[in-house]
């Protein structure tokens, strides 16, 4: 069985059309667990009259999204269950997304299994199939970019992947347990996700993006999205350090300290690619 964990923060709206979609799964096998960590649109209460079925924790305010998502994790590890998927609750997806894990998962089992993401608005607008990165010079190089994926990267129904993100991705639960949970310590918001995969693919687990299974995400319901106009300054001292900036310096320099034979030259070189990123745009 899959335990499907959701960590939500108000937008009862994205939470709404997120289950609808897993209500509407082909595969039957899998629970919901939505940790509500403070919302103040009735999130919960919502949930407990149109979706009774659905499994709810109760967080608070000062939990992030991994320390909601190891709420999460730590409630599933206690039932009998084989995997654990991550979701987002601004994604929704398709039928037989489910479906298409457990066909992989038999001949991957030793594997984390990402979802393909594709820009809600325009399905033509793919996100994420995969990440090419490299430990020395910080660079981040998006297979969905790619003209032409590696060979390396690609097989028939997946891609290989450096790292996955929580946006759909699949655990077997034996790696939880070998691991440990997302760190909250060092990578409260942004960088757990990609951090754990990094510790998964380091034990022997394999990092898969499914071809098939394909999450359609809201694009500009992203952290720093509504404060892209605003001033400049203010704009840069956002990005380099609030804790819903994927660009926060401090989690990168730990990133940098925890996953590069050399932290120091990693780390300049990715301050330097973020600058070059913010002048082009």
């Amino acid at each position: 069985m899959i335990f499907v964990i959701i960590p939500v923060f108000n937008r009862w709206h994205y939470t709404k059309e997120c289950l609808l979609s897993l209500h509407a799964q082909e595969c039957k096998d899998f629970k919901i667990v939505v940790v509500d960590h403070g919302s103040t649109d009735e999130t919960s209460n919502r949930l407990k009259i149109e979706f009774p079925d659905v499994i709810v924790l109760n967080g608070d305010v000062s939990m992030w999204w991994t320390a909601a998502t190891n709420l999460g994790v730590a409630h599933a590890l206690k039932e009998n269950c084989s995997h654990i998927l991550c979701l987002n609750n601004d994604l929704t997806v398709n039928p037989n997304y489910l479906q298409t894990f457990n066909e992989l998962i038999k001949i991957n089992p030793h594997s984390l299994i990402g979802s393909s993401a594709v820009d809600k608005n325009n399905s033509e607008n793919v996100i994420f199939k995969g990440i090419k990165w490299n430990k020395w010079t910080a660079r981040y190089q998006s297979l969905a970019k790619m003209k032409r994926i590696p060979e390396a990267y690609e097989e028939p129904d997946f891609y290989y992947t450096d790292l996955l993100p929580g946006r759909g991705t699949l655990v077997p639960v034996s790696a939880f347990k070998e691991i440990g949970l997302f760190d909250e310590v060092n990578f409260p918001h942004y960088g757990s996700d990609e951090d754990f995969s990094l510790r998964c693919k380091k034990k022997g687990y394999s990092l898969l993006v499914s071809k098939k299974a394909i999450v359609h995400s809201v694009v500009e319901a992203t952290g720093l999205t509504k404060i892209r106009n605003q001033g400049t300054l203010k704009y840069l001292n956002e990005i380099f350090s609030s804790i819903k900036s994927p660009l926060n310096l401090k989690r990168r320099w730990l990133w940098a300290k925890l996953h590069s034979p050399f932290p120091l030259m990693y780390f300049l070189f990715d301050f330097i690619r973020i600058l070059i990123s913010q002048i082009r745009s």
